[in-house]
């Protein structure tokens, strides 16, 4: 069983290089142009994207905290 993956692992990573399309690169280059012709802009505008998404998971972070902390007296015993 670990030969039959083994050589099947070796084949796939000897004709990987096979596989890679050098054009995807020129596609990305030209799209990102197009979306914003200034390199700062980009940069300013993908540290903004990954501000945001860090945002999002601390809100969502501190509402499962708070739902955790105060949702147990819904849930416990009522004595």
């Amino acid at each position: 069983m670990a030969g039959i993956f083994s050589v099947t692992l070796f084949d796939a990573i000897f004709h990987l290089s096979s596989m890679i399309n050098p054009g995807v690169s020129n596609i990305y280059n030209a799209l990102g142009t197009q979306i914003a012709p200034n390199l700062v802009t980009v940069v300013i505008f993908d540290f903004r994207a990954y501000d945001t998404l860090g945002e999002s998971i601390i809100l969502l972070t501190a509402g499962l905290v708070v739902l955790l902390v105060f949702g147990r007296g819904l849930l416990g015993d009522k004595r």
